[in-house]
């Protein structure tokens, strides 16, 4: 086959890959962007890890147990919470 040819018939693929690509263009539509003043306020905080067992929790990585939840200062607007840990790495 000449080499002509087979430019050619690549040159007509790249042209329908082109058109395909472009009629979807206006098909799919980009998703919007999450904003922090669109994502409500918690109403609860836990931290959840391998240090909730030091902390008072039954075990560790436990979402649900009040001994690592955080309480919420107005006044700072912000999470907060004290733990006697031992020393040692831990993860969360």
């Amino acid at each position: 086959m000449p080499a002509y040819r087979n430019r050619s018939i690549a040159l007509h693929w790249l042209v329908l890959a082109s058109l395909l690509v472009s009629s979807l263009a206006g098909v799919i539509t980009p998703t919007q962007a999450a904003l922090a003043a669109d994502t409500p306020s918690p109403t609860s905080v836990t931290i959840a890890g391998s240090l909730q067992d030091e902390a008072g929790c039954a075990g560790d990585w436990d979402p649900a147990c009040d001994a690592s939840k955080l309480a919420y200062d107005a006044g700072d607007d912000v999470w907060q919470a004290g733990f006697a840990l031992p020393a040692g790495s831990f993860e969360v």
